[in-house]
């Protein structure tokens, strides 16, 4: 592994706060592993996804940033059917969100798509024009779906952490009641 990339591992992990020019090297070097986001990384997630015809599926997801939540997502016949927010003290509440597709996996694709998007604004992320922006993910090798995203904005607080902590292709036709 060439030191930077250890020294940006490093960082990731113990969150230790660093001189801004070693902070720009750590992000340059890439504190996220995973693809490069761009329309033909997304895209060939997506058709190995396609192709993988999947339509149930219980999903599960976090994120970490400027927000932290937890998802227990439940999709049959390709339609979300239910979402659960799981609270730290691992009790689930049950979401409805105006856009319950945004939390299967087309969501998290539309998700990257947008963050690139805004990645490729005048203005990324509120940030002045010019402003650095290192957006990655990985998708699973087999079945295409994202199963972590990061976008790091050099120099502002917008950096962001999705991963996925659990996908079950084959799950049992009924959804399981929240966790009291």
């Amino acid at each position: 592994m060439h030191p930077l990339g250890r020294l940006a591992t490093m960082a990731c992990m113990t969150r230790q706060r660093v001189p801004y020019f070693a902070l720009v090297l750590l992000v340059l070097a890439g504190c996220a592993g995973g693809e490069e986001v761009n329309t033909r990384t997304i895209k060939a997630a997506e058709r190995t996804w396609q192709a993988s015809g999947i339509k149930d599926y219980n999903l599960e997801w976090t994120t970490s940033g400027i927000r932290e939540n937890h998802y227990r997502v439940f999709v049959r016949d390709g339609q979300v059917r239910a979402i659960y927010l799981v609270q730290p003290d691992g009790r689930e509440i049950v979401a409805k969100p105006g856009e319950p597709q945004a939390f299967g996996v087309e969501g998290l694709f539309r998700t990257i798509e947008e963050e690139l998007d805004m990645a490729l604004s005048d203005n990324p992320f509120g940030q002045p024009k010019g402003t650095r922006v290192v957006l990655k993910f990985t998708p699973d090798p087999r079945l295409g779906y994202p199963t972590e995203f990061h976008r790091d904005v050099i120099g502002g607080p917008r950096g962001l952490v999705i991963h996925v902590t659990g996908f079950d292709p084959k799950p049992a036709p009924a959804i399981p009641p929240p966790k009291a």
